[in-house]
């Protein structure tokens, strides 16, 4: 650890990738925050909101043998999957390359044990599922910078996760000009399915029931 970062944040700029713009990292005292176009992505904040969900939504029985993880980032929801559930086999699906490169260097991505990383669109990855790949849980944080694409918020999309999986969690923003956005997808989706919610802060949790 820099000396530095005992006494004053330090922040890393990246170049822009083909998927994420105004990449930086912010360093203090022992955490690292992954921050793309102005939306935290990775570090204590997004533990904290997942978990939430996880605590919220899951049986404390709860002990299961696959997850599938949409949106890695700096992999905060997979190191409290592998805390939460040594014993889980975990498939993260990340579009961007330099996302994994910055979660292996600032996050230890390649600390985490049962963790399979698979460069995807995540889209592409769930049409691509055989009947026989079944999850017992799937957490989406599909985020490209501050937006979710459009593909990702479907009803269809999330009927096929549905189909492969027990539990599915999904993340959004409830701040400032977030809400909006997440209220719309909210009813959006109250046509297809019942969910419930659990909020943080700047973040709400839902579970597709």
């Amino acid at each position: 650890m820099n000396l530095l970062d005992f006494f004053l944040p330090r922040k890393i700029n990246f170049p822009d990738s083909k998927y994420n713009k105004n990449i930086s990292i912010l360093k203090y005292l022992n955490s690292s925050t992954l921050v793309v176009d102005g939306l935290v992505e990775s570090g204590d904040v997004m533990t904290r909101v997942w978990k939430k969900g996880i605590t919220s939504f899951l049986p404390k029985s709860f002990k299961p043998q696959k997850v599938l993880i949409l949106g890695l980032a700096g992999g905060c929801n997979a190191r409290l999957v592998n805390q939460y559930f040594p014993k889980a086999s975990i498939s993260a699906v990340e579009i961007d390359p330099s996302m994994i490169k910055l979660g292996k260097k600032y996050f230890y991505l390649s600390k985490i044990k049962n963790l399979e990383i698979v460069i995807d669109d995540a889209l592409s990855y769930v049409n691509n599922l055989q009947n026989s790949d079944i999850y017992d849980l799937v957490m989406v944080d599909c985020f490209v910078g501050r937006d979710i694409p459009k593909k990702l918020q479907s009803p269809e999309f999330f009927k096929k996760l549905k189909k492969h999986s027990r539990f599915v969690l999904v993340n959004r923003v409830w701040w400032y000009g977030y809400k909006k956005a997440s209220l719309a997808f909210f009813r959006s989706i109250s046509l297809h399915f019942f969910f419930i919610k659990t909020h943080t802060p700047s973040n709400v949790i839902i579970s597709l029931v």
